[in-house]
């Protein structure tokens, strides 16, 4: 029997050559478009710090590709391209908390969490990059995984849940909802990181990572929060809800499974909010009830873990808290092996004098304040302890920050500004808005000094880092403050490799005894960053002079290590040598500080 010709090898052959021809020509066009770079400033996570060899750091154009007009901000945590042995790098992951929100990422937990095991582990030098971003969920967290486990980090610390709902991707969200289908997801997450697809979007909608005006969720004219929402009511138990709670299971069970599989270990916090000072956001009569009836009762009636508050959270249709339910999942997700829990919400109970954390410790609804920053970021410290199986000292070593005068009255008109709109109040058009977001500007601009910086910063390309450095400028013929070294401190974190700002201002610091509690901050700050053992030798002196031998000579052991022939060291090791009875290792100190003098004048 003869074959039939539609089943011949040769129209086989040629319907497979149809098929591939199209294929084919979408490699080839990837391929020129990736040689082109085209895409390639927004699709890889971490890139080379600009003109310093052998860094990276976060891309600030990666955010990008979960929105529209809009770019997250990102920290800039620069880091070793080339991990060395005594590192240990912590990646974190989450949304605006993890990022620090209102303020800027180096008054965020996670920073809290770095001077923390810089203080507690000697000898290691502590890496804590920061990847939370504004309005991103477990979907991005899920996009990251791979790019993350990378770079080789010691543990990864995960604060992320707040966003399902209404964050990039979310259950009931107004950015790539994608009709719930977690498939259709997962695959546009995957084709963004195409050229091809990058090409296409930026003609649809054009980077805007250059322009200041989208630097944050607080300088448009709405708020973020008043941009996300796509659902604004979603009942408890109800479909968009359930929606929410499997997406955070599958993402983060998925998310968790892969570090396990690279042996990371996963520290993840369950989520706190502000409980007895917001009322419900939404509408639903239940949930006005239930706050009503928690605030009427005293602790000892309620209960003081608050649990009518949480009931009243709970039956809050807005969903910009996440509820208790997603806690418990977290809760089943830290039982697999390699995963730590961080009870932060109960931490916030403990914290709170009535049991139940409100504006004592938030700012609104959920971001803590700068002192609940603090507090969470010693407490993932803690929990990083038995992870990290690093040696942990009690020297009394500096660990906290208080917030620079720019960023007080910066963050202070960011959340003015959060709580003068949608869903704090929905009745605004974009219209009166914008009018009131004019007018709190201009109420800033005309207080003192630092609203008016805060003013210009929200409204024009003016930079934090810019606007520190102009006020340091004018702080440097005359002697150093408090003050002034907070602002010097702020302006290291965005300029960690100006080693002539940092020395100078250490210099300075140093010859001004009462700040040696601020030179030992900003020593230790810029040495995070430098191979240059003077930090070191600055941390030495001025901790000899605040009387803590201890921690004198675990700074000046260090500097040995940098500069072992450093005539500071060698002189001031003797005298703490000395001073600890120890006669003879002060006299071979003194004997090398000598020989070092010696040198230096035969030399001149």
């Amino acid at each position: 029997m003869v074959a039939s010709s539609a089943h011949s090898p040769k129209r086989i052959g040629f319907t497979v050559i149809l098929i591939l021809i199209p294929v084919i020509v979408l490699v080839l066009i990837e391929a020129v478009m990736r040689l082109a770079g085209v895409g390639g400033n927004r699709n890889e996570l971490f890139i080379p710090v600009a003109g310093i060899e052998g860094k990276m750091a976060v891309n600030p154009a990666y955010g990008a590709r979960y929105f529209n007009g809009f770019v997250p901000s990102v920290a800039f945590n620069p880091f070793n391209e080339v991990k060395s042995p005594d590192t240990i790098r912590i990646v974190v992951l989450g949304g605006s908390s993890a990022a620090g929100f209102p303020y800027q990422f180096y008054y965020g937990f996670p920073e809290s969490t770095r001077r923390t095991l810089t203080a507690r582990m000697p000898g290691h030098r502590i890496e804590v990059i920061n990847l939370g971003m504004t309005a991103v969920n477990s979907w991005t967290i899920w996009d990251m995984r791979k790019a993350v486990a990378d770079i080789e980090p010691d543990a990864v610390l995960i604060y992320a849940g707040h966003n399902e709902y209404y964050g990039a991707f979310g259950a009931g969200s107004a950015i790539f909802n994608l009709g719930g289908s977690s498939l259709l997801k997962r695959l546009v997450l995957r084709l963004k990181h195409l050229a091809l697809v990058a090409g296409i979007e930026s003609l649809v909608a054009p980077d805007t990572s250059g322009d200041p005006s989208q630097r944050t969720e607080g300088e448009d004219d709405r708020t973020l929060m008043a941009r996300v929402v796509r659902e604004t009511s979603i009942p408890l138990e109800g479909p968009v809800y359930q929606a929410g709670l499997e997406q955070y299971r599958s993402n983060m069970g998925a998310v968790i499974d892969y570090f396990g599989d690279q042996g990371i270990p996963v520290v993840i916090g369950n989520l706190a909010a502000n409980l007895s000072g917001q009322l419900p956001l939404g509408d639903n009569p239940e949930a006005s009830e239930k706050y009503a009836e928690a605030l009427s009762q005293t602790c000892e009636e309620r209960g003081c873990s608050g649990d009518t508050f949480r009931e009243a959270r709970d039956l809050d249709d807005i969903r910009f808290r996440a509820p208790g339910a997603l806690n418990a999942i977290i809760a089943s997700l830290a039982e697999r092996d390699g995963v730590a829990l961080v009870d932060i919400e109960e931490l916030f109970d403990e914290l709170s004098a009535e049991g139940t954390p409100g504006y004592d410790w938030f700012v609104d609804h959920l971001h803590p304040n700068e002192a609940g920053y603090e507090e969470m970021g010693v407490a993932f410290a803690e929990a990083l302890r038995p992870v990290l199986h690093a040696d942990w000292s009690e020297d009394d070593w500096p660990t906290g920050s208080t917030l620079d005068p720019i960023e007080r009255a910066h963050s202070s008109l960011l959340i003015e500004r959060l709580l003068a709109d949608y869903p704090f109040e929905k009745d605004r058009s974009a219209e009166e808005m914008g009018r009131i977001s004019d007018a709190l500007v201009q109420r800033y601009r005309q207080g003192s000094p630092m609203d008016s910086i805060a003013a210009a910063l929200v409204s024009s390309p003016l930079s934090m880092s810019r606007a520190l450095a102009s006020v340091i400028d004018r702080a440097n013929n005359r002697p150093l403050s408090n003050v002034d070294m907070q602002l010097h401190e702020a302006l290291f974190y965005w300029q960690p490799f100006n080693d002539e700002l940092m020395k100078r201002a250490v210099s300075r610091a140093l010859a001004q005894p009462e700040l040696d509690s601020m030179t030992v901050r900003l020593a230790s700050l810029a040495s995070s960053h430098s191979q240059d053992g003077y930090y070191w030798d600055a941390m030495g002196a001025a901790f000899l002079r605040m009387e803590k031998p201890r921690e004198a000579l675990r700074a000046l052991d260090t500097s040995e290590e940098y500069n072992p022939s450093s005539p500071t060291m060698l002189y001031n090791k003797a005298r703490i040598h000395l001073q600890l009875g120890d006669t003879l290792t002060a006299q071979t100190y003194f004997q090398r500080f000598q020989a070092s003098q010696q040198g230096a004048n035969q030399g001149q």
